[in-house]
């Protein structure tokens, strides 16, 4: 697979690099969730992200809920 190109999942137990990028749809259609609730959420633009910008989105995303439980 060349590097930008965008890999669909089809078997989601594969590893995955960090820079190949991820359709946003594909995504949406795996987890459950709308496609305008996981950009909401996550803070996310576009409609493909790598899955290295996945980890660090949802790590942020936890950080947030964390913090806010807390308080």
């Amino acid at each position: 697979m060349a590097i930008g190109e965008t890999q669909t999942l089809a078997n989601p137990g594969a590893d995955v690099a960090e820079d190949v990028k991820v359709s946003l749809s594909t995504f949406s259609e795996m987890v459950g969730f709308p496609v305008d609730f996981i950009k909401k959420e996550l803070l996310i633009d576009g409609e493909e992200l790598t899955m290295e910008d996945l980890r660090k989105s949802m790590l942020t995303y936890l950080e947030n809920k964390n913090e806010s439980l807390k308080a």
